[in-house]
């Protein structure tokens, strides 16, 4: 698949590779470090049960979120080039940012919810701790290769099923001024 960049976002082009943006997909690996850092964390509860309180400090941020409140140097412009990502990067990334969100909300809920910190991991959260981590890290996987503007196989083809009607649409549409049209001859 051919990205087809408008007026916008060639013009910005440019810009992007000094600042450690990728100048295909408009996203920086920076965002990385937010998910980076909890997937972490989690590894560590199994052996480390304290752990589980600093995870449960752990909050989703957007992406534009994230760089306002990092030290990343050219935070303005990663949240413009965010802003202004091709729809075939950015409609998968946050897709996957969006289920990220609720597999570590709901995991550091669950180990709330147990008192991991208080009373210990038994072998069922061990597992569960060690399914959901490595499910994040899938998505991590996800997330970096269209970072690194790699467009996902399976995204490929959900890209070109929601296309396939709206151009079908567009054709009926375009049959159906021309029936009107003729109407009027």
């Amino acid at each position: 698949m051919t990205i087809n960049y408008n007026k916008n976002q060639e013009a910005i082009r440019p810009d992007l590779a000094a600042a450690n943006i990728n100048s295909d997909s408009f996203l920086a690996t920076d965002y990385l470090n937010h998910f980076n850092e909890i997937v972490m964390l989690l590894e560590m509860v199994p052996d480390m049960p304290e752990m589980a309180e600093d995870c449960m400090d752990w909050t989703p941020l957007s992406y534009s979120d994230h760089f306002m409140q990092s030290g990343f140097t050219a935070k303005e412009l990663a949240v413009k080039a965010y802003e202004l990502a091709p729809l075939e990067f950015k409609g998968p990334f946050d897709q996957i940012i969006a289920e990220l969100d609720l597999l570590i909300g709901s995991t550091v809920n669950g180990l709330r919810a147990v008192n991991v910190s208080e009373r210990g991991v038994s072998d069922a959260a061990r597992m569960l701790i060690a399914n959901r981590t490595t499910m994040m890290q899938d998505y991590l996987a996800k997330m970096n290769k269209l970072i690194h503007g790699k467009l996902l196989e399976e995204d490929i083809e959900v890209f070109n099923e929601v296309l396939a009607p709206m151009e079908a649409k567009d054709a009926e549409d375009v049959q159906s001024q021309a029936d009107i049209d003729a109407l009027f001859d």
